[in-house]
């Protein structure tokens, strides 16, 4: 069993997916949580999205993209992936619950399918683009499309 969850591991779109629900749980939780305890919505998305975005980027780099080094634009370009996914949230929370009449618990809920659209995409082709993720991944998963001259 442990060499099949290895393996499954091994490609960073499991890993991602895998980070994606555990950080979508973890969000979605201190989001519910705040609404629970009476805080106004948006600023129980914006309290939930600032712990989210630092418990997502432990995750993801050290282990779905598996980057060894921070260079200074890596964390800038994390958070404004999630800076585009944050205005997207609200505006899909505003919305559902002003324009729709939802509860803030559904529409919340329901803007998780479109903000990981945006992380998955923002974070494959900006946030974790640079030489040291490269590295990683050949480390993880050789090239096997190299040809030996035996």
């Amino acid at each position: 069993m442990p060499s099949f969850i290895k393996k499954i591991f091994s490609y960073k779109e499991t890993r991602f997916l895998f980070v994606g629900v555990l950080n979508t749980a973890f969000g979605y939780g201190i989001f519910a949580l705040f609404i629970f305890l009476g805080i106004q919505y948006f600023i129980a998305n914006t309290l939930s999205y600032i712990l989210g975005i630092i418990h997502s980027y432990l995750w993801n780099k050290f282990f779905t993209f598996r980057t060894k080094t921070v260079s200074a634009s890596e964390p800038l370009k994390f958070v404004s992936v999630y800076f585009v996914s944050y205005l997207f949230s609200n505006l899909f929370l505003w919305l559902f619950v002003e324009q729709f009449h939802a509860s803030p618990y559904v529409a919340g809920a329901a803007s998780l399918f479109l903000t990981t659209a945006v992380s998955y995409f923002g974070h494959s082709f900006f946030s974790f683009t640079g030489s040291e993720q490269k590295a990683v991944t050949e480390e993880v998963l050789p090239d096997t499309n190299t040809v030996s001259k035996s």
